[in-house]
């Protein structure tokens, strides 16, 4: 059983491991309007820059499931069987921002390649 100093410090390390998920991710990715501007030809970036975001993407992917298992492994020690939630809860933050930047991504290629978009259609 683990004493409430361990507790807390597993608490205070959870705490900075899933604000952490947005921080790593902003360090390889552009912001969604930026990624969307990038996609639709109103930043003038050159043929391979989608290619270069998809690769810093699965760059930053890959350091937030690697840091959130470090810290989850290291969190299993203390709290058990529970530390699966903080893996989880990393995840579902990182899926909701790749989610975003997906969505930009795609909507600024359809502006690109002159197909309507729902924010086009209604003014």
């Amino acid at each position: 059983m683990a004493n409430t100093g361990e507790t807390l410090a597993i608490a205070g390390l959870a705490g900075m491991m899933l604000a952490e998920v947005p921080q790593v991710l902003s360090g390889f990715l552009p912001s969604p309007s930026t990624a969307y501007d990038k996609a639709s030809g109103a930043i003038s970036s050159g043929s391979e820059s989608i290619q270069v975001l998809r690769v810093s993407e699965a760059k930053g992917i890959a350091v937030t499931v690697v840091m959130a298992g470090s810290v989850s492994a290291m969190a299993y020690m203390v709290i058990g069987k529970k530390a699966i939630l903080l893996f989880i809860a990393a995840m579902l933050i990182l899926a909701m921002f790749i989610h975003d930047f997906e969505g930009a991504i795609r909507r600024g290629q359809k502006k690109r390649n002159g197909v309507p978009t729902i924010s086009s259609m209604t003014g």
